[in-house]
């Protein structure tokens, strides 16, 4: 879990939104969709690798992968999350 006060002052290295941390149901609607080889980052690479969480942008259109309690806040690895993930998002979760 990342510390609310780091929250408050990173931000989205692409677009500059605050960002929140992902429910569990949206880091494993991830996953699945990363073991279907379905998601590639910003650089057009396949994501491989599960993720333990993830930090999504206020408006819930990217995802930055958190693995060993580290985000990983490069642009080029955020994640476009397709609707299908993007409805699982609940406006309250912060």
């Amino acid at each position: 879990m990342i510390d609310v006060r780091l929250l408050e002052l990173i931000r989205c290295p692409v677009d500059g939104q605050s960002l929140k941390q992902a429910n569990a149901a949206t880091v494993l609607a991830i996953n699945q969709s990363i073991e279907r080889r379905e998601l590639r980052d910003a650089s057009d690479g396949l994501v491989e690798l599960p993720l333990d969480g993830a930090l999504i942008t206020f408006d819930g259109s990217r995802a930055h992968a958190v693995r060993g309690g580290i985000p990983t806040l490069i642009p080029g690895e955020s994640i476009a999350l397709p609707p299908s993930i993007q409805c699982l998002l609940d406006p309250s979760d912060e």
